[in-house]
């Protein structure tokens, strides 16, 4: 499906979702790929979002995706909880440094990394135009939330090679689907370069 949008990296922020230790089996092979995306982030200043997902008590704050997964879900705190540790630099980083604008998401309890957070006010508070699609799992909080973002009128960029899910099949099949009705999508390198053409005058 052709788009005539115009995306303008000056107004894009990076979505880092749920790249946390529980998924690590998922997300080994696209580390590299996340790592890169987000150092060239840091560098041109672009805001990044990353989204922990944790329930403190299922019976309180899990709903249907908790009735759904029972005690698979993840325990707000736990070590399954915590953020890969070959991510770990670069939050770090992000938070010694005045230089980066990193946030990090830690309410987050559905596949909607919107649903009762605090991102959506962050996003207009920036005035973001577009999000930049990364983590895990594909087919469900990536997907899920490119959808909802895409309904609250931001223009939507997939990375193909920076999402994963448990098996290629249904990581083809969201791609399939978001490039139809909701998503460009793009290599990590083709949004490295995209954002690395940044420069900013005052």
């Amino acid at each position: 499906m052709s788009t005539s949008i115009t995306y303008n990296p000056k107004t894009a922020a990076l979505l880092v979702i749920d790249m946390q230790e529980c998924f690590r089996s998922d997300a080994t092979e696209i580390i590299p790929n996340v790592q890169s995306i987000i150092k060239t982030c840091h560098e041109k200043n672009l805001p990044i979002f990353w989204t922990q997902h944790g329930h403190r008590n299922l019976e309180f704050d899990g709903g249907a995706l908790g009735r759904w997964w029972g005690d698979r879900m993840i325990k707000w705190g736990s070590d399954e909880w915590k953020i890969l540790k070959e991510l770990q630099p670069f939050i770090s980083r992000s938070q010694t440094s005045l230089d980066t604008l990193d946030f990090v998401i830690k309410s987050k309890t559905r596949y909607d990394a919107f649903y009762k957070t605090e991102l959506s006010s962050l996003l207009i508070s920036l005035g973001i135009e577009t999000l930049i699609i990364s983590g895990v799992r594909t087919n469900l909080c990536c997907e899920t939330t490119a959808r909802r973002g895409f309904d609250k009128n931001y223009n939507i960029v997939f990375l193909k090679d920076a999402t994963a899910t448990e098996n290629q099949k249904m990581h083809e099949a969201t791609l399939l689907n978001m490039e139809y009705g909701w998503a460009k999508i793009a290599t990590a390198d083709e949004v490295i370069e995209w954002i690395s053409h940044i420069v900013y005058t005052f």
